[in-house]
């Protein structure tokens, strides 16, 4: 076997250069204005329902961009989206996962007014309800 002098192997001789563990990783939900969410609320064919309610932040997970809202009276969503929310629980508990409140509405960070940011846990919001193939969610987020 012929070596030829001065070829060299980059194995383990790049000395940071590249991409390596993290590197060119965004950490974190899409921005706001990305293409990746106007292709998600096109794939959901959404039905807003009528009505504007209340309730509190009860969970939001920053790293995934979305969460769950509390509202302050259950009784007052639409039947269908109370119908919705009851599907998805029973669902839910069936698939095993653990359901902290039956009630919780799930949103994502463009249904959210990007005044609000940064979202804690308690913040009191308005919002409006949707319905979509997967059930029940809150969009039109602002503050209370």
């Amino acid at each position: 076997a012929v070596v030829s002098k001065g070829a060299s192997s980059s194995k383990g001789k790049s000395k940071g250069k590249g991409k390596g563990k993290d590197k060119g990783k965004k950490k974190g939900p899409a921005d706001f204005d990305s293409d990746f969410w106007t292709r998600k609320l096109e794939e959901e064919n959404r039905t807003e329902l009528e009505g504007s309610y209340t309730g509190i932040i009860s969970k939001y997970i920053f790293k995934q961009g979305w969460g769950f809202i509390a509202p302050d009276d259950h009784d007052s969503l639409p039947a269908q989206a109370r119908e919705a929310l009851s599907k998805a629980h029973e669902d839910a508990e069936a698939a095993g996962k653990n359901v902290s409140d039956a009630n919780w509405i799930y949103f994502r960070k463009p249904d959210v007014d990007q005044e609000l940011y940064p979202l804690k846990d308690g913040m009191a919001v308005n919002f409006t309800v949707y319905m979509d193939e997967k059930g029940c969610g809150a969009c039109g987020i602002t503050a209370q």
